[in-house]
């Protein structure tokens, strides 16, 4: 209780937003006493319900038959004349405060206040949203969290439950129109190689030729020995099949000498081309020579006069599929379990 008073006085610090605040609970109540009579009026216009109300208590059924039922409007039109006298006086209020832009603007800001002045059963149960909206005002004045409450809880719970099923509906026949419009010939995949991929070709080819770079040298560093030696063995195979070689080694005395020296230079020399060619991953000729690529498939994909790659169609496709498969997860089951 001193908790809702401290906040009280740090929000309400005039006298006449103490009287605003008062006279908001007041037609609060009020309006809670008129939805009740008009529920109970409601059910005592049923027959069955009257006489069970009557077997209870002949005396009350009697008198509220006689003094309220059958001047049921006459006491509605009590409470219709206080309600529009809080609509004149918070339109006065706000025109002098200058709430809103113009003077005119507050019945249609408060609708629901004015519509619930018309004493017809349709218009009556707008007067609950009177509550609603000072609940709404005292939760934007730090007098009460109703994110705490418990009805709050349960209708936040089905209120996302509802939503998250129908956007994931409205997504996924989003997803199946684009589908159809793609297999139709639609040129949304060169739209997206225009639109999405082209303007990021320099980034791509640099992500491209990093992610190279970074697996071409792991590997390579991790299995050098063996990729050399299996080099050698195929520079081997090589002198022993060429037959300029073979009949160099048939030199009296040298032949043999200038072979082997032979076959080791050519040995050195691809092994030094691969450990130059790992190296030169990580330098700008060869993420120029990447983005070369990338803007030549790129243009080509790109292209609106020639048809669509049927495999950049069918590519498009099953994205759209995984993002409807990702659509339909039902998300709430994970918060809500």
């Amino acid at each position: 209780m001193s908790n809702v008073t401290a906040k009280l006085k740090n929000v309400v610090a005039t006298p006449l937003q103490w009287a605003g605040l008062v006279w908001d609970f007041a037609i609060m109540a009020l309006v809670a006493a008129n939805l009740t009579l008009i529920v109970f009026d409601s059910l005592f216009a049923v027959g069955p319900i009257a006489d069970a109300i009557g077997s209870l208590s002949p005396g009350f059924r009697d008198w509220y038959a006689g003094t309220v039922h059958e001047n049921f409007r006459m006491i509605d039109l009590y409470f219709v004349a206080i309600f529009a006298t809080d609509v004149l006086i918070g339109w006065a209020v706000a025109a002098w405060e200058r709430y809103y832009h113009r003077w005119f603007f507050y019945p249609f800001v408060h609708w629901y206040d004015v519509l619930g002045c018309i004493p017809l059963a349709g218009f009556r149960w707008l007067r609950v949203l009177r509550v609603f909206a000072l609940i709404v005002r005292l939760q934007r004045m730090g007098l009460i969290d109703v994110r705490r409450w418990r009805v709050y809880a349960f209708f936040k719970k089905y209120y996302d439950i509802l939503m998250e099923e129908l956007s994931d509906r409205v997504v996924v026949n989003i997803l199946d129109g684009l589908q159809i419009e793609v297999r139709r010939g639609g040129d949304l995949p060169q739209r997206i190689v225009r639109d999405v991929f082209q303007p990021r070709k320099r980034h791509l080819a640099a992500a491209a030729g990093e992610r190279i770079d970074r697996a071409v040298s792991r590997t390579y560093d991790a299995n050098r020995d063996e990729i050399q030696a299996y080099v050698g063995g195929l520079v081997r195979q090589a002198v022993e099949d060429n037959a300029a070689i073979r009949r160099l080694e048939r030199v009296p005395m040298l032949g043999g000498y200038v072979g082997r020296t032979l076959e080791e230079a050519i040995r050195d020399a691809v092994n030094s081309v691969l450990d130059g060619a790992v190296a030169s991953l990580g330098e700008p000729e060869f993420q120029d020579m990447l983005e070369h690529i990338a803007d030549s498939v790129l243009d080509m994909l790109a292209d609106e006069e020639a048809e669509a790659d049927p495999q950049l169609r069918e590519a498009v496709i099953e994205v759209i599929d995984l993002l409807k498969e990702q659509a339909r997860v039902q998300h709430w089951k994970d918060i809500y379990a």
